[in-house]
């Protein structure tokens, strides 16, 4: 079974050379990790549950 990995989000700061780091999020991946933030900055609930392992491949 895989882990997920940590993906780390930062904010670019105008006129800094080095962006702010906000927070980490745990995705299998980038797209997924994508997701995740884009609902967590529009302010959305993210639910996450459990997947049966035969709904795992859907």
């Amino acid at each position: 079974m895989q882990s997920p990995k940590p993906f780390s989000v930062f904010q670019a700061i105008p006129g800094q050379k080095d962006p702010k780091p906000l927070f980490v999020v745990h995705a299998y991946s980038l797209e997924q990790a994508r997701a995740i933030v884009a609902g967590k900055v529009a302010g959305e609930t993210v639910v996450v549950g459990p997947v049966s392992r035969e709904g795992a491949g859907q």
